[in-house]
């Protein structure tokens, strides 16, 4: 099963701009299926990037420019002078009801890995997607699977779950901003993501595992908190004291 309905292909060496500016016209246009397969392929391809990147550089966000002298600030760059595109992803894949679960996903995917970037902005500073994006992040949370448990095991669990992580990761960006943690921490959003933290970065390591298999998890936890907001993290902890 594949989150984009068929296998992406693998990330070339040198992304060009022509290569670029093609998949980018893709989600624009065509088949419903095909530009969804392109905003998977965008933001895989701005994952990869990413993730290159702040191997490089450490902290992603001490010098915000530094991208540009990079191929993920070509892709940033590219979709953002795209901008009506962008908007389109927004206005018609998440924020409509009449939207499918694969426009969801694909919507989500690509709006996480470009706010991943530029951090808290449109369309995060829209009350109506946050309610939105809080309903999908908390929706089941008490039966999701964590660390270590079955892969789903038909299209759309595996659809479901990943919009749920991707939701709770655009809410962990807009948990970034002061204003609205305020207001999040006085609904019932922020108690249920840190209960399931609990389950997910903070698990009782089982007496029968290996010495490799607790580190491998201890390693995936780390990796997990280290990319959470402080107020989750703190909330955690709290419920487990």
């Amino acid at each position: 099963m594949y989150l984009a309905g068929r296998p992406l292909p693998s990330t070339p060496a040198v992304l060009d701009a022509a290569a670029i500016k093609q998949i980018i016209q893709q989600i624009g246009h065509g088949s419903t299926e095909d530009r969804i397969f392109a905003a998977h392929q965008y933001a895989s391809l701005l994952e990869a990037e990413e993730s290159r990147y702040r191997a490089l550089v450490g902290d992603p966000h001490s010098s915000p420019n530094l991208r540009s002298h990079y191929t993920i600030g070509k892709l940033l760059n590219a979709i953002k002078d795209e901008e009506e595109i962008y908007d389109a992803i927004v206005d018609n894949w998440i924020s409509p009801r009449s939207a499918s679960l694969e426009q969801n996903v694909a919507g989500l995917r690509l709006l996480l890995a470009c706010l991943d970037c530029w951090l808290f902005q449109y369309p995060l500073t829209e009350e109506s997607l946050i309610e939105k994006l809080g309903h999908w992040a908390v929706e089941k949370l008490d039966k999701s699977p964590v660390l270590g448990d079955e892969v789903p095991k038909t299209m759309q669990e595996m659809l479901e779950e990943a919009r749920q992580s991707y939701a709770m990761g655009l809410l962990g960006i807009a948990l970034a901003n002061e204003e609205y943690a305020d207001e999040a921490v006085q609904t019932p959003l922020v108690p249920a993501c840190c209960k399931y933290l609990q389950r997910t970065v903070f698990p009782v390591t089982s007496s029968g595992s290996s010495q490799q298999q607790q580190q491998q998890q201890q390693q995936q936890h780390a990796t997990i908190q280290n990319n959470l907001p402080p107020i989750l993290i703190a909330g955690a902890q709290q419920g487990l004291e």
